[in-house]
This record gives structure tokens, sequence and C-alpha cells, in this order.
């Protein structure tokens, strides 16, 4: 039993809202391997909550106010992202006994992946489609070879799942003049998504799946997938080919509708295998001491550059930085035109470091022995640094043992996984909460000091306990709701020219960095009657199909609000109000993230659009400081965009700092007005 003198003060939760439809398509959240896809720091190293699993931690990722994440016996869990509270868990064991009849599974559970409501994660033995809401199974695939001849026997011929041998390769039962059924093969690679398809590697091939139905698009067994995953940048996808028959590895790269080989790039056999991360049209991938730059297009070698010791993580990319450890122990920062050191933060050799960046800032997880009766026990601990000048802004050690595996954060908060826990870290706005998982804190303290408990007086507590949180939070709600005034307001959402635009408007209310209403309404006629809350700083976001996007903020006196949306048109720059930052940082706030979600599904509703990103500021500082700042902005809101899915060939940033003023810098007014972020449409 967990001790009642950890017991923190418990979160009071006013509503639960979906903020936005979250993927998560590849490892680390994106083509950029950040661990992060919303842009929004973890500022503090506050508990707010922990679980435990029923075996070690691994992989967690977080999607539409939720986390997934295995254990190292392979149960898959959901957890509310908000408490830390079990929602559901499927035992992929079970799951992936269904394909063999010696009703054992082996091999570690890979890395989950999310697209829209599905939940995807394979094994060695299959790639399984979850719905990621419920755990309930929507479909399962084999690593099949698309050449045995064993996939052409009729159905009916075949003989039922509880009479075969073993169908996996490789088992001692597995008879290949015998079986009528195709022959299974490992799944070595971990799958990337590239918009409705799924792409995952065996030891013999790659294979690309529709992620509706699982069935196959095609293959290409020129690929020898032993570790790792594929990466991706729009049409193309690259992944790396261990043939240890010839003894070569090479990088490919593949068109992802066809599977087609566009260039092969052989290069030296590596220590470990890490997929490239792309970036600028340039492909940055690890072997060995060495780092290449290929281009993109042709696979010419455009540099490389040897480090002080073995590569030890996949590069990744931030802040116009590509990043990788070395040794197992040092974190390098490195410029991708040449590969020359920018910085590096030391944490001692075999260390791990496991790192999450989010612009400037990087968080590494470490592990550590701590003496525990004399002997050393491995312990976790993560640091949040600033990048380029190395100051640490917290770190946080666990309370329990365990080393620590890859990160990952969201929404502000850090998800830590470490021995059988993960940990929730980095509240901001309300207090801490410690609950859920095996590990029960009592919050009514009505278990005693004892050590040892009875497990159904401990069940009983948790259902007596989950039954009056359940009725605090509804009469909470309940009155939150009675308490929250509502008023009438008269909208009109207009082009420049006052001619009325049929459009769709969100109503938000944010509270101490919290969402806590949101409501969105169809505006077909002028002076339309909506209900808002009757407050101030009422956001009201609206949308229409060929203009960009347009939030206004209202007060309590506003009786009614003009919009006015501005038509998307080639040649055009377009001021967004109210994308908000940090102050003097480049880190966007949670309160901006709608506005840009809304231009982001306008891009993907119209392909063809393409936008210039056009940072400005005031002239509060240096006009080197400003440029510098300018630019890191219109970086933070492209990379936001890039993480989303759009293309990075679609958008570009620019930084022009306090040199294009739109208004007097010598008002606070005027100063507001000058910073500003800019659209620039480019092609349409």
């Amino acid at each position: 039993m967990l001790r009642k003198n950890l017991l923190l003060i418990p979160l009071i939760i006013i509503s639960s809202l979906t903020l936005h439809a979250e993927d998560w398509p590849i490892y680390k959240g994106n083509i950029y391997f950040t661990g992060n896809n919303d842009e929004i720091t973890v500022k503090n190293s506050n508990l707010k909550w922990l679980f435990q699993a029923d075996n070690v931690v691994l992989n967690p990722i977080t999607s539409d106010g939720r986390v997934y994440f295995l254990d190292l016996v392979k149960n898959v869990y959901c957890l509310d992202e908000e408490r830390g509270r079990l929602l559901w868990k499927v035992s992929l064991m079970e799951l992936s006994s269904q394909f063999r009849a010696s009703g054992k599974a082996f091999g570690k559970g890979k890395y989950p992946l999310i697209r829209g409501d599905r939940l995807f994660i394979t094994d060695n033995i299959a790639l399984y489609c979850l719905d990621k809401r419920t755990g309930k199974v929507i479909w399962a695939r084999t690593g099949m070879r698309s050449d045995d001849a064993n996939l052409k026997v009729k159905p009916m011929e075949r003989v039922p799942l509880k009479d075969r041998t073993d169908p996996v390769r490789g088992s001692k039962n597995w008879n290949p003049e015998k079986s009528t059924y195709a022959m299974v093969d490992s799944i070595y690679s971990d799958p990337v998504i590239i918009g409705d398809v799924i792409y995952y590697g065996t030891r013999n091939e790659l294979i690309s799946r529709e992620i509706v139905n699982g069935h196959m698009l095609w293959n290409n067994d020129e690929i020898k997938s032993w570790s790792k995953f594929p990466s991706f940048y729009d049409e193309y996808i690259f992944t790396q080919s261990m043939d240890y028959k010839k003894n070569t590895y090479s990088l490919y790269c593949l068109r992802a509708d066809t599977g087609k080989t566009v260039w092969v790039k052989q290069v030296l056999n590596p220590h470990r295998i890490y997929p490239p991360v792309v970036y600028r049209q340039r492909v940055y991938f690890a072997s060995g001491e060495n780092l290449l730059s290929i281009d993109l297009k042709s696979g010419e070698l455009l540099w490389s550059k040897q480090y002080s010791g073995l590569i030890t993580s996949n590069p990744s990319f931030t802040e116009r930085a590509i990043l990788f450890t070395v040794n197992n122990g040092t974190v390098v920062v490195t410029d991708p035109e040449n590969g020359n050191v920018i910085n590096s933060l030391e944490f001692g050799e075999q260390k791990a470091p496991y790192f999450v960046t989010i612009r400037d800032q990087i968080y590494v997880a470490t592990t550590f022995d701590k003496n525990i009766g004399g002997r050393g026990v491995p312990w976790a601990k993560i640091e949040a640094f600033n990048m380029m000048d190395k100051s640490r802004v917290w770190e946080y050690s666990p309370q329990f043992p365990g080393a620590p595996s890859q990160p990952v954060a969201s929404g502000g908060i850090m998800f830590l996984p470490a021995g059988n826990y993960i940990y929730a870290i980095g509240t901001d706005y309300y207090p801490r909460l410690v609950d859920g998982g095996d590990g029960y804190y009592d919050p009514y303290n009505r278990l005693g000091d004892e050590t040892e408990v009875n497990k159904d007086e401990l069940n009983k507590l948790k259902r007596e306990t989950a039954e009056r949180e359940k009725e605090q939070k509804q009469q909470k709600q309940q009155k939150k709701e009675e308490q929250m005034p509502m008023k009438d307001l008269k909208i009109t959402v207009q082009d420049d020219e006052g001619r009325p635009v049929p459009s769709t408007v969100e109503v938000r209310k944010w509270e101490n960095g919290k969402l806590i209403f949101s409501q969105r309404y169809s505006i077909k006629t002028p002076d339309q009657v909506i209900k808002v809350p009757d407050m101030n700083d009422v956001e009201i976001t609206a949308d229409s199909t060929g203009y960009m996007p347009e939030k206004v903020i209202t007060s309590r006196e506003d009786k009614d609000k003009k919009i006015n949306l501005k038509r998307i048109e080639t040649g055009k720059g377009i001021v967004v109000d109210n994308i908000h930052f940090e102050v003097g940082k480049a880190y966007l706030r949670k309160e901006s993230l709608n506005i840009l979600d809304k231009i982001i599904d306008q891009m993907k509703r119209t392909p063809s659009i393409k936008l210039e990103v056009r940072g400005h500021t005031d002239s509060s500082g240096g006009t080197a400081y400003n440029q510098k700042l300018s630019e890191r902005r219109a970086d933070a809101v492209t990379e936001y965009m890039i993480k989303q899915g759009i293309s990075p060939e679609r958008l570009k940033s620019v930084g022009f700092g306090e040199n294009k003023p739109i208004a007097t810098n010598k008002t606070s007014a005027g100063r507001k007005k000058n910073r500003r972020t800019e659209f620039f449409v480019t092609g349409k």
C-alpha cells in the first residue's frame, strides 16, 4: 500500500472537453521526432498524478485527452490524461496467442501509433488495430510473406486453427511441407502512418496496409527490416535495410503510394540501426560515429561528419538544429548545414538519455544508481534545460525505483515512464493531484498506516471512493453550469465588402489556463443570436471554406459582434490576430492553438494552398534580438502546423523583426498591433 504521507490535494475537474483530434503517426509523434506535438512547454516539476502498471512501463503516447502505453508483459493501457484514471486495459499477449497454437506470444510490444479513432500496436507476431476509445480489436494482420505459395490455398482447404501446428516461421512445430496456411514472418520494425496507410517491416520485406481494414496495398522484398521503423516526408518513405546474407546496410527512399525504390544509399554497417530525420530537403542519417546529410530527391551524399563516439539515438530536429545522443551519455546539438557541433549536454556515460524537445527547451530523462540499503538501485531523473545556454529550468526524480524510457509531453504536462510507473509532471494552474493506478492513495485516510491491507477491503474502498468522487464531480459540474452566466449575442460574419459569409463559429472561455466552456454554432444570417458566457475575454472564432479564420474577443458589455473574414488569395498577406506567445519567448500559448487548428483544417480541405508565415515584433529590445525572436516565432507556428500533418513543402517561415511596423511604436496600442503573425499566400 502507498503510504498516506504521500497524499496530495486532489484536483476538481470542471469539465472534460475534446480540443482537437490528435494523431500520433510515428515514433515521438511527428516527422521531427520531438516527443511533443503542440509546442506547449512544461513549466515546472510538480507531480500531477502517477499510475502503477503491472510491469515496466514503455512507450507512452497521448491523444484527445488520453494517455496510451504498454508494459513489458504486453498489456496495453488507456488512461484519462487529466487524472490518470484507468479507462481500459487489453492484454496483447492474449491477442497474439490467437495466431499461435502454443497460447504464448513472444517479443515485446512495439511503439503505439494513433490515426483518428484508431490505435495501432505491433508485436513480433502481428499488427493490431484497436478502437482507441474502448480498446476493442477492429482488425489484426500477421507479417505474412507475400511470396508464400500457401497464400493461394483456398479457405475451405485450410485446417482449423485449433488443429494446426504452430504457424510461426522458425518455431519447432513449423513444417512447410505439411502446413496448409500462410507462413508468418516476424515483424521487426515499428510501423508508421501516412494518411490512411500504415507501413511496417518484417525481416524479409516492407509492407503497406489500409488502416480501415488492414488490406495489403504493396510490399517491397528488397527491404530487410531488423530494427526501428521507417520515417517519411510527403510522398516518400525512408527505411533502413540490414541484409545479413549480403552483409550490407542501406538507406532506401521509396514512393509511399507504390513502394517503388527511388534511390538507395549503401553505408557502413552500424553499431545500432536508427531511422533518419528529414529537414529542408535533406535526409540526416546516423551510422556508427557518423552523421550523413543526403539530398532528398537524388540520394547524393552532401556531407558526412564523424563525432567523438557512437551515435546512440535517431537524429531529431528542433530550433533549426539536429540533435542526437553520443556514447549513451551526451546530447549533441549540431548545425544542419554542415554537422558542426553548436552545443552539447553531458550526462555521463551509460546514462541512457531519452529526450523531448519543445523549441529551445530540452527535457532529458536519465538513469542513475540510488543507494538503497547499501546497494545501487536504478532510478530515473528528468531535467529541463535551455538547449543553447545549458541553464537548468527544473528537475524531477520519481518517488519509486526504475529506469526511464522515452517520455512525451502534451498540453504542458510531461509523461515520464520509469519502472512500473508513469508520472504526469508539470501542473500549472491547479493543485497537485496524485491518484490512479494499482498504487492507491486513500483521499479520506480510512486505511490508517498499515503496510498491508486486505484486497477485498481495498477494492471496496476503491469502489466507494470512485462513487463518491463521481457524485462530487457531478455536483460541482452542475453547480458550475448553474453559476456560469449566459447571455444572447448577435453575430454577423462577413467578408471585406460587407457581404454575409455562411460559417461556423466556436465560442470558448478559458479560466486560469484551462478551457471551461466550448460550443459551436452554424452562422447563416446576419445578426444571428447565439448563447455565450456573460463574462469578459470570451473567444469567438469564425471559419469558412476559402477564407482565413478569424478570432475575436468579446466582453460583458458587447451586445453584438461583427467578424470580417478575408478571402485566401495568392499574393495576399493576412494578419491573424490572437496568436499569442509567452513574453519574450517563441513558446506558443494554449489559447493560440485553436485558431491555428482552423488554418490547418483549411489547408487540409484545400491542398493547393501554400503559406509563408511572417513574424513581426515591435521596437522594444534590440534590433538583432527582435529579428531573431520574429524568426523563432514564425518557426514555432510553421512547425506546429507541420506536426499536425501539413507538408513542410507548403510552408515557409520568415522573420522581419521590427522592420515592417503597421502602427506607431510610441504607444502601447501601436506596439500591440506591430507584434503580429501574418500569413502570406504564396499559392492557392
